[in-house]
């Protein structure tokens, strides 16, 4: 038996696009012509009554980081922890909420979302190549009513790079190489012109890892193509396939090994993580006229992940006698069985245990976009409906030899009674509608969400089916914000909206055992963005949440019986010098603080826990950057990055275990440096960096173990445009 069945042919009939909105400010406007732009922020940003952020395209060349997760620091109120191969993988925490894989954020690509299963299974396992990304949007305020279902804090849209349409062939070809056996490279071809365009990108990431015995190769391959079938008529379809091969799973140190060597890894020799992932997105814009446009969307994805793991959770601290356990071994035959320690047997003989998942997603969504006039005021208005489905397969099987450890299907043919299996199917309907109405200098913008979503669930262990509840749920989430524009390039918002998160399907539960409700939030946020003065731009937004069901941590399930709150500010702003004093140059300083000062649990079941410092949850997050751009091509900056302590579990503990999954994560200061020379009247750009200037040692994650942060890396590069 194979889990994964061949890719279904899907007839995607609608015409589409989740997105209508062209997207940029003012100063951040492109011509787009004809090309077809998924971004999530409106026309008018200046009416838009909530926080938001842009990283554009020259941001993103600027600093070339290595991976997206990196641009996502600089943002105010995002919490980045680092994890996986090379501390790619994403871990997105906004304001507060738990950034463990994402889930309980909205994470997008191109307007469609990269959870494995939003509503089922909300964790992300991928990242968008950040050589593919054009440019990072992040609304977090009342304005990400019109997505979901992960508006607990915010949502973030990946905007990959568009099909040409200027009547020339375009591309780029970037190459770059580092230590760490780092090396990455990146194509891409394109043409198009007032027809129609098709684009071509290729995309590759591998190196040694932040660790021993962390291999990784992740390729992506896109194609993109774009239709006028009339004037007003455009059809758009993008496929993606992604190949991610790594020699490691989620399985990190013991304080022992770290002590030894935060570096090694004794306990992954064998292990190993796949992932294919392939999308669908078919995309139709129709604009009716000047004033309507109706877009749709269909989608599909199809992703199947194994990780092998030779590991227990390293949580039995007696199995040695003296406290300072190293990683323990499953299924070691003729060596112990269960329980071995690393070091007091030979590896290559244990046998460990797989865990496949597979994932199906597919929707449709159909929106208007409306602008017009009544009674003397002006209106936009969108409006749509959303129709999705989730069918997910989890399996985990225990290895009982090396064969078997070496194939998943010889394991699962020889052992069904060590299966445990559960199949998961999601269906969600999604309305919203949310006018904006414009009344001088004012802007005001009520709008609403429903999701209406049904989650039933079979699962079986060696083969005997065990009952579980079915869920099903309607959820109501109004929204409202006001801007005001009354001072010049000065915008003044204040806004509240509900949100939710959907509890996963396959562990977590209420208190009497029945399936979690989702968390609910409601969220009040106050602030202001200006360029008022000659280079200067700054913002800065005060914001509370309040979610009921919050869902607390109890190991093997979790347990949505009591409340949460957050409340912070955030700050941000960039100075140019050169745009000041009308110099040549420029000198840029450009800075984000956030001030988490409340993020805990209250009025829980568990009065232990009340008052106590939420998971991942930092108090404080600064990064700042100074920077200078010359006339001839180059460009320099050197940037810090501060992160405060960490707890990481609920009840705060201080002193941590012999697993390593308990205990702080101490504050960290991290700097970057990145210079780039455009070669005149070439194409041609010359990089390098550094990641972690000052060879840090510090604690990123306790998530399965310590996990030590990215020693210094070195890189360097050349890219060609043509």
């Amino acid at each position: 038996m194979n889990l994964k069945p061949k890719i279904i042919s899907t007839a995607i009939m609608s015409s589409l696009m989740l997105m209508p909105y062209a997207v940029l400010a003012e100063e951040d406007t492109v011509d787009t012509g004809k090309m077809t732009v998924t971004g999530i922020l409106p026309d008018r940003l200046e009416a838009v009554p909530g926080s938001f952020d842009i990283i554009d395209e020259e941001y993103l060349e600027e600093r070339r980081p290595i991976s997206n997760l990196e641009r996502m620091r600089t943002i105010p109120g995002i919490n980045v922890v680092a994890d996986g191969s090379m501390g790619f993988d994403t871990n997105i925490g906004i304001r507060g909420q738990n950034p463990r894989r994402s889930a309980k954020a909205m994470i997008m690509e191109d307007g469609m979302h990269l959870q494995l299963a939003p509503y089922a299974d909300p964790v992300v396992h991928y990242t968008t190549p950040s050589q593919a990304v054009n440019r990072i949007e992040v609304i977090k305020g009342a304005g990400q009513i019109l997505y979901g279902p992960q508006t607990l804090g915010g949502a973030v849209n990946f905007v990959t790079k568009p099909v040409p349409r200027n009547g020339e062939v375009e591309g780029s070809v970037t190459s770059a190489f580092g230590n760490q056996g780092y090396r990455m490279l990146n194509g891409s071809v394109g043409f198009g012109n007032e027809i129609g365009g098709v684009m071509f990108d290729f995309n590759q990431n591998k190196g040694d890892g932040v660790y021993d015995d962390a291999e990784f190769d992740v390729k992506d391959y896109r194609f993109k193509g774009e239709l006028d079938i009339t004037d007003r008529q455009t059809l758009a379809l993008k496929l993606v396939h992604t190949r991610d091969r790594r020699n490691s799973t989620e399985a990190y140190l013991t304080p022992f090994e770290y002590d030894q060597d935060p570096y090694s890894h004794p306990s992954i020799e064998n292990d190993e993580w796949e992932q294919d992932r392939d999308v669908v997105q078919l995309q139709h814009i129709f604009e009716v006229n000047d004033s309507f446009k109706l877009t749709s969307q269909a989608y599909y994805t199809d992703t199947f992940r194994n990780g092998l793991r030779s590991t227990e959770e390293n949580e039995d601290g007696d199995l040695n006698g003296n406290g300072n356990i190293t990683s323990v071994f499953r299924n070691c035959p003729g060596q112990g069985g269960e329980g071995v320690l690393a070091g007091d047997v030979d590896a290559s003989q244990c046998a460990g245990r797989h865990a496949p998942r597979q994932y199906y997603t597919r929707g449709l969504e159909t929106r208007g976009d409306l602008s017009f006039s009544l009674f003397g005021l002006d209106h936009d208005t969108i409006f749509g409906v959303r129709y999705h489905e989730e069918n997910v397969h989890r399996q985990e099987i225990l290895s009982q030899s090396v064969a078997e450890r070496e194939d998943y299907d010889l394991a699962l043919a020889n052992n069904p009674g060590d299966v445990e299996e559960a199949f998961i199917k999601t269906n969600a309907l999604s309305y919203y509608m949310q006018n904006t109405t414009y009344v001088g200098n004012w802007s005001f913008t009520p709008g609403f969400r429903v999701e209406d979503v049904r989650t039933s669930e079979k699962f079986f262990e060696g083969g005997v089916q065990e009952n579980r509840e079915s869920l099903s749920y309607t959820e109501f989430l109004p929204s409202f914000g006001v801007a005001w524009n009354g001072i010049a390039n000065t915008t003044v918002f204040a806004g509240v909206h509900k949100g939710i998160a959907p509890a996963r399907a396959d562990r977590e539960f209420s208190e009497d055992g029945g399936r979690a409700e989702p968390e609910e939030s409601t969220l009040y946020e106050v602030g202001v963005r200006s360029t008022y003065f000659k280079g200067i731009s700054f913002k800065t937004a005060f914001f509370h949440n309040d979610i009921q069901n919050t869902l607390i941590d109890f190991g093997d399930t979790f347990d949505n019986s009591g409340d949460s709150k957050q409340t912070g500010i955030e700050v941000a702003g960039r100075i140019d010098f050169g745009n000041i004093y009308g110099w040549t140059n420029n000198i840029y300083l450009s800075g984000a603080y956030t001030n988490l000062w409340t993020a805990e649990y209250e009025d829980g079941p568990d009065p232990t826990i009340n008052g106590n410092r939420m998971q991942y949850a930092p108090e404080h997050l600064l990064n700042i950057d100074l920077g200078y751009e010359h006339q001839s091509g180059v460009n320099a900056r050197i940037g810090v990055q501060h992160v405060s302590k960490q707890f990481v579990d609920d009840g705060n503990t201080r002193v941590e275990d012999v697993s390593g999954l308990q205990g702080t994560i101490p504050s960290f200061t991290v700097w970057n440096a990145t210079v780039n020379y455009r070669v005149p009247n070439t194409g041609v750009t010359l990089f390098t960096g550094v990641e972690n200037l000052f060879d840090k040692e510090y604690l990123a994650s306790r998530n399965e173990g310590k996990l030590v942060g990215r020693e210094r890396l070195y890189y360097g590069g050349i890219t060609y445009n043509f």
